[in-house]
C-alpha cells in the first residue's frame, strides 16, 4: 500500500523557494513525528515552461541544505538518492510515480516529493500564486497510490516562440486554460496552476474524503496526466 502519509504547502513569499521548501519539510517530519535521516530518495518538481527560471539539480541543493546523507560513504552507508523530474504541467505526476517505482527497491523507509515555481526576474509579469509543496512516502501510506496514466495522443503543436529573459507566456485570455472540472470523486484540472499550487489544491480537496480518487491534469499542450488514489 505504497503511498502518502503526510503533506503540507504554503505560499512562498518573499524567501527563496530553497528556504520555503527546507522550513516546511523539517515541519512536516517534526509535525508528524518522522525522522528526517529515514529519508533515501529526494525527488523535486515544478512545471517546465521556457522561460520559467529552475535551479539545475534542485533536489541535490535542498538535500544538502536538509543535511540529509551527508556523512562520509563507507561501504555500510546509505545512500541518499536526489534529482529533478518535470515534464510541463505533469511533472508532479511523473515524479510520484518515480517515487513509487522506486520506494520498494530502497532500504529506507521514505521518498520525499517537492514542488514549487518562482518568478522568473522581477521584470517578466506573473498571475501565477507561488507556492511550495512537500509530501512523504511510504510502503504504507494512507493516501494509497493505485495507478498512473499518460496520455499524449492529443498533443497539438504548441510551443514557445519567445525565449526571452524578460517574456511571459500569456495564456490567461485563453479560456480552456483556465477550465477546472472538480466532482466528488475527479480533480479534473488546467494547467492555470503551476506544480505547487496544484498538488496544495489537490490534496486538500482530497484530505477529508474517503474512496478511491481521480487527479487529472491538462497540460495546455494537449496532454493529459491521470493518477488514481485510494484515501483510506
Amino acid at each position: 500500500m505504497v503511498g502518502i502519509i503526510a503533506w503540507k504547502a504554503k505560499p512562498i513569499g518573499k524567501q527563496s523557494l530553497l528556504t520555503s521548501l527546507k522550513k516546511i519539510v523539517k515541519s512536516l517530519c517534526l509535525e508528524n513525528n518522522l525522522n528526517i535521516n529515514d529519508i533515501g530518495l529526494i525527488i523535486h518538481t515544478g512545471t517546465f515552461r521556457q522561460n520559467f527560471r529552475a535551479e539545475p539539480a534542485f533536489a541535490t541543493h535542498l538535500q544538502k541544505s536538509l543535511k540529509i546523507g551527508l556523512g562520509m560513504v563507507t561501504n555500510s552507508s546509505e545512500h541518499v538518492f536526489s534529482f529533478d523530474l518535470m515534464d510541463g504541467n505533469a511533472g508532479p505526476h511523473q515524479a510520484i510515480e518515480a517515487a513509487i517505482d522506486f520506494l520498494p527497491d530502497l532500504n529506507s523507509k521514505y521518498a520525499l516529493i517537492t514542488a514549487g515555481d518562482v518568478k522568473p526576474n522581477k521584470k517578466t509579469k506573473w498571475s501565477h500564486k507561488p507556492i511550495s509543496f512537500a509530501c512523504i512516502i511510504s510502503k504504507t501510506g494512507r493516501i494509497e497510490f493505485l495507478k498512473s496514466e499518460f496520455d499524449y495522443s492529443t498533443q497539438n503543436d504548441y510551443k514557445c516562440e519567445s525565449k526571452g529573459w524578460n517574456i511571459y507566456e500569456n495564456i490567461d485570455d485563453d479560456a480552456k486554460n483556465k477550465v477546472h472540472n472538480i466532482s466528488d470523486n475527479h480533480f479534473n484540472s488546467s494547467s492555470e496552476w503551476l506544480a505547487g499550487e496544484q498538488m496544495e489544491k489537490f490534496f486538500s480537496w482530497a484530505e477529508n474524503k474517503t474512496g478511491e480518487l481521480i487527479h487529472t491534469i491538462n497540460d495546455r499542450s494537449g496532454r493529459k496526466s491521470t493518477v488514481y488514489w485510494k484515501v483510506h
